[in-house]
C-alpha cells in the first residue's frame, strides 16, 4: 500500500493540542524502540539524520541510554518512516527484529525467567511502563494461553487513512514483536502460535508469510494465542539469581516512570488490599487516601482509557486466581471472602474475567498440575 498522505500533515488536532486528554504530550516510550525502528530505515538507504528532523525528535535523545520520547514523536517517527519505506510490510519487519535487549530492565528479566509462564506474567506487569498506550492481558481457557492487546486510546491523527495505517503497524510491531520474544525464549517455531487480528489482510502479506505465525484477519479481537503446554518451558537462559536482580531493576523503574507520568493505576492497586469478607476499599476511600477528590481520580483514569472498576475487575481475578490454586477454600468460601455477599455472582465476573467458572478453573488446574 502507497500511503498518499505528506509525512508532514502528520499533527495533533488543536483539541488535543490544548488537553492533551491521553498523555501524547509527555515523553514516556524508550528511545531504544526509535533506535530499532531508525536502523531498519538506514538498511532501507535512509537518513537517520533526516528521519529524526522529519520527526522532530532531537538527535542527543539518541545518545541517552535512558532517554524517552513521546507518543507523538513515536507517531511522527513511525509515519515519516512508513511514508518513505512506502509501507510494505514495515511494522512485520520491526516485530521480526525486535531484540530482547530492547526492551531495557523487562527483557533481562523476561531472559532470566524460570518458565515461559513467569515470562508472560511479568510481561504484562511491567508492560505499561513500556508503552502505556496499550493494555495486555493474559489468561487460559480450554488449553489455549492467550494474550489479548487492546490499544487504551485511539490513533490521534487528522486522517482517518493515516491514523488506520499507524494503528495496524503498532499492532503489527507489538505482535509480532512479542511472539519473537517467546521465540527466542525458549526456541520454537511459530507452528504452534496462532494470531487473530481485526483489520484485513495487507497486500504485502504474502511476501512475510513464511516467517510469520498463521494469522487470522478481520476477527473481533487482537490476540495471540499458543498451545498452554509451552508454558511450563524454561528458557536457555534461565538463571534464578540474575531473574532475581533484573527484577528489582524493574520494580525501580516502574517506580521511577510511574512518578515520571504520574501512573495514577499503579497507585490505585497499591489502595486496593481486601478486608476479607468485607471487600475492598470504595472509589471514594481510595480517592481521599491519594489526597484527591473521586472526581478527580475518575478523571485521571478516564484520560488514560481506564477506570476504577477495570482496576478492581485485575486486583479481585488475581487474587480469585490465588484463592482458587493455593487454598482447598469451597467456592462459597472464596466468595464470601471476596466480599461478594452471593457466590452466583463471583461466578458470573469469574467467568467474565477468565471464560470459564471457578470450578471449572480449579479442575482444569489441577488436571494440569497432576
Amino acid at each position: 500500500m502507497e500511503l498518499r498522505h505528506n509525512a508532514n500533515h502528520f499533527r495533533p488536532t488543536d483539541k488535543i493540542k490544548m488537553k492533551d486528554p491521553y498523555g501524547l504530550s509527555k515523553a514516556s516510550i524508550p528511545i531504544s524502540y526509535a533506535h530499532l525502528l531508525l536502523e531498519i530505515m538506514v538498511e532501507k538507504g535512509f537518513s537517520a539524520s533526516e528521519i529524526l528532523h522529519k520527526s522532530k525528535i532531537p538527535l542527543t535523545l539518541l545518545h541517552q541510554l535512558d532517554a524517552r520520547i513521546t507518543p507523538f514523536q513515536w507517531s511522527k517517527l513511525a509515519w515519516v518512516s512508513l511514508t518513505l519505506a512506502k509501507d510494505s510490510g514495515l511494522g512485520y519487519e520491526y516485530g521480526l527484529k525486535l531484540r530482547l535487549t530492547a526492551h531495557g530492565p523487562m527483557g533481562y528479566a523476561l531472559m532470566s525467567s524460570p518458565s515461559l509462564r513467569h515470562a508472560i506474567e511479568l510481561a504484562t506487569q511491567f508492560f505499561n511502563m513500556r508503552l502505556k498506550d496499550y493494555r495486555m492481558d493474559f489468561y487460559e481457557a480450554e488449553n489455549l494461553s492467550i494474550i489479548d492487546i487492546q490499544e487504551t486510546h485511539p490513533v490521534i491523527s487528522n486522517h482517518p487513512e493515516q491514523a488506520d495505517v499507524l494503528r495496524r503497524f503498532f499492532y503489527e510491531c507489538l505482535m509480532i514483536g512479542t511472539i519473537q520474544t517467546g521465540r527466542s525464549l525458549i526456541e520454537r517455531n511459530f507452528s504452534e502460535v496462532e494470531l487473530k487480528v481485526d483489520w484485513l489482510e495487507p497486500s504485502y502479506h504474502q511476501k512475510f508469510e513464511q516467517q510469520l505465525p498463521t494469522i487470522q484477519f478481520n476477527q473481533n479481537r487482537n490476540q495471540i494465542r499458543y498451545s498452554s503446554s509451552l508454558l511450563n518451558q524454561s528458557p536457555k537462559m534461565a538463571d534464578p539469581s540474575a531473574f532475581q536482580q533484573a527484577l528489582a531493576q524493574c520494580e525501580a523503574e516502574q517506580i521511577r516512570f510511574s512518578e515520571q507520568i504520574q501512573d495514577i493505576c499503579l497507585r490505585v492497586k497499591t489502595e486496593l488490599v481486601l478486608t476479607p469478607e468485607k471487600g475492598y476499599p470504595s472509589l471514594d476511600t481510595v480517592a481521599e487516601r491519594l489526597h484527591i477528590s473521586n472526581r478527580t481520580l475518575r478523571r485521571h483514569l478516564n484520560e488514560i482509557g481506564s477506570s476504577y472498576l477495570t482496576l478492581l475487575d485485575e486486583v479481585k481475578y488475581k487474587e480469585a486466581e490465588r484463592l482458587l490454586l493455593s487454598s482447598d477454600m469451597e467456592i462459597q468460601n472464596i466468595a464470601n471472602y471476596l466480599g461478594y455477599l452471593q457466590p452466583a455472582n463471583f461466578t458470573r465476573a469469574f467467568r467474565k474475567w477468565s471464560g470459564m467458572t471457578p470450578i471449572q478453573f480449579r479442575q482444569d488446574m489441577k488436571k494440569r498440575g497432576s
